[in-house]
């Protein structure tokens, strides 16, 4: 399939928060939580619109969310890492078993995850402790979004990138384009995707409607 700027667009929106299929032109998202989403790049611009107005008593102000996205090349180079890195496959699950729950994923999420039941995973461990996950938070038909979290006390040590890496091994098997993106103020997040020589694609806004309106 030949991926041009609007169709990778289209892919990364439907990953992270579903089109409906046949729903026009400007589409619809089906996440019930989103106003609008604007994705843009050198040479495509995608414009997707959420499935109705807030219901009654929630009006406020628009919250605009935004960053840079990049795409995955067809083969990541692995870096090296200081601590050893375990993957979603059959061992590496059954591993997982034995493994800390990080306090940032509650249980039956935790058990989800290391299951394989949400995609794939790969995660850097001292001991019995995960300090740096990278995993599938959101996905379509035919794409999948990178979604990377670091223990604060280990970040900044090539932790991020090698998990990332390691992930894009494995969920390369089951979808045919992987995406990366991060919020316009994440600076240690984009430093990421450069590292890893993942192509630029363009910028994607998210619009979510905001508290009630006093």
């Amino acid at each position: 399939m030949h991926w041009d700027e609007k169709r990778l667009l289209a892919a990364e929106v439907d990953a992270i928060h579903g089109l409906v299929p046949g729903s026009g032109d400007p589409p619809t998202v089906r996440d019930p939580t989103v106003l609008a989403v604007w994705a843009w790049s050198p040479r495509a611009r995608l414009l997707a619109l959420g499935s109705g107005v807030p219901g009654e008593g929630r009006a406020g102000a628009a919250v605009i969310e935004g960053g840079p996205s990049w795409v995955f090349p067809a083969c990541v180079a692995v870096p090296p890492a200081p601590l050893p890195v375990v993957v979603s496959t059959a061992e590496g699950r059954r591993a997982a078993q034995r493994l800390i729950r990080p306090g940032t994923w509650r249980p039956g999420e935790w058990g989800e995850l290391i299951g394989g039941r949400l995609g794939e995973w790969a995660m850097a461990v001292r001991g019995r402790e995960p300090v740096s996950i990278c995993h599938t938070p959101a996905a379509g038909a035919t794409a999948a979004e990178a979604g990377i979290w670091t223990r604060p006390d280990f970040r900044g040590r090539g932790l991020a990138p090698a998990c990332v890496a390691a992930w894009s091994h494995r969920e390369r098997r089951n979808k045919e384009v992987l995406f990366y993106s991060t919020t316009d103020t994440n600076h240690a997040s984009q430093s990421v995707a450069r590292r890893l020589g993942l192509r630029r694609l363009g910028w994607i806004w998210t619009a979510r409607q905001g508290g009630a309106a006093a």
